[in-house]
């Protein structure tokens, strides 16, 4: 399953890890704003596979001005996800529904940055066989394509408005019917206040993982970028926090809900873009961590599959306890700060392993132990692999049986990312 996983993320053809956006504009009403330096300003924060506004693909013009979008996102080294209304999940004859993906792919499908049609988000019970049906048709009418879905968060009162009797056997039944490119999910509970939305954010992550990695198929966490309802506005922590955090859980891609306020609405507040169409310190905070990700690790995460997820101090959404293992002798922290451990593999047989931060609020002093003899690498801003410490680390001192101790100073949700080479 490892090596499909890495075959299919491979497949995307994108050069860095992938990382999206919610596109909530469309052409008629915003394309005066989809611009070659809007274009080029979601490359400059690090996205490599956003969202195009919706459009009208009877429009000449409208679907011109789509062109144009996928020329600049070429220009810039991204992909798009096309947000064509034909390949939207519908009822109804499904050849016909072949037939209008077909059109569409024929008017964008073999443009380079095209990765893919939009086929919809969150089906509930009364559309769920018709959202999964919707997938594998589009998939089989443009099968060079990536379509891209989105599936309903985990909750313990959703079954019954997902249609099913258990969460995994819902991944899996996705995955059997729709046979999508990655399986993708939302989850926001992590930016309310008390712990209780942190265990919904792990029970999700978790979930995803474990039918990820049991099919043999990436997946992708959508995450928050804008404050509404009773979720907060995400700060820079925040930002870091959600986006290590996920990786850190074996995400294997990263979208934001959402990026252009376009309007006023409800108490939506403080997207990357707002409504006077000026750049947020949000849109700076997600550019800072992800040009940040890029420059040390390149293209290391879609070379890698998760192996362990395990949690020091604070164990969220039934996930595993910390135990030491082969290449991991042992991890602490001052004042008890938790801490999440995601251990990587490689087809090689490499073996990596992330030490993220898990607090959202507070700084934190980490020691990790490893074997003694084993020599530990990490990753300069140029992405380069060096023999060390990671850019966090303080310092690197023998316990009393000669096994290194790295100390490693971490903000919230900020990572150390190592690949650890055992003495042979």
């Amino acid at each position: 399953m490892m090596r499909a996983l890495l075959e299919k993320t491979k497949s995307f053809g994108l050069k860095q890890f992938p990382i999206s956006f919610w596109n909530n504009g469309n052409i008629k009403e915003h394309g005066d704003h989809m611009t070659e330096a809007e274009v080029e300003s979601w490359a400059d924060a690090g996205f490599t596979v956003p969202q195009t506004p919706s459009f009208d693909p009877s429009n000449e013009e409208q679907k011109a001005h789509i062109v144009k979008l996928l020329n600049w996102a070429e220009k810039y080294g991204m992909k798009l996800i096309v947000m064509d209304p034909r390949g939207h999940a519908k009822k109804g004859n499904m050849e016909e529904y072949a037939s209008a993906v077909r059109a569409a792919a024929a008017d964008f499908g073999k443009h380079p940055a095209t990765f893919g049609f939009h086929v919809g988000d969150e089906p509930d019970a009364y559309m769920k066989n018709t959202f999964f049906e919707c997938y594998r048709v589009q998939k089989e009418a443009a099968p060079d394509l990536h379509p891209y879905a989105n599936l309903l968060p985990y909750f313990n009162w959703i079954l019954e408005r997902a249609g099913t009797d258990s969460w995994p056997n819902y991944l899996d039944e996705y995955v059997q019917k729709a046979k999508p490119d990655m399986i993708s999910y939302d989850c926001y509970m992590q930016m309310t206040s008390g712990e209780e939305g942190v265990h919904d954010y792990y029970r999700n992550l978790r979930f995803y993982r474990e039918a990820a990695l049991r099919n043999g198929i990436p997946f992708w966490n959508t995450i928050l970028s804008v404050g509404h309802l009773y979720y907060r506005c995400p700060n820079q922590d925040d930002i870091r926090w959600q986006f290590n955090t996920s990786i850190a859980s074996g995400a294997n891609g990263i979208s934001w809900w959402f990026y252009h306020m376009l309007a006023p609405n409800a108490n939506y507040r403080m997207s990357p873009v707002d409504e006077l169409w000026d750049k947020t310190p949000t849109y700076y905070d997600i550019r800072r961590v992800q040009v940040g990700f890029h420059r040390h690790y390149t293209d290391l995460f879609n070379r890698v599959v998760s192996t362990r997820v395990t949690f020091h101090a604070k164990i969220y959404g039934e996930g595993l306890e910390f135990t030491p293992n082969d290449i991991i002798l042992k991890v602490d922290s001052d004042k008890k700060t938790p801490m999440i451990i995601g251990e990587f593999a490689d087809l090689e047989g490499n073996r990596y392993a992330m030490f993220v931060n898990n607090s959202q609020t507070d700084d934190g002093m980490f020691y990790v132990t490893f074997p003694k003899g084993s020599k530990t690498f990490s990753y300069d801003w140029y992405g380069k692999e060096f023999e060390g410490g990671a850019y966090a680390h303080t310092g690197i001192l023998p316990d009393s049986e000669g096994n290194p101790v790295h100390s490693i100073i971490l903000a919230p949700g900020q990572e150390a990312v190592y690949r650890i080479e055992l003495n042979k």
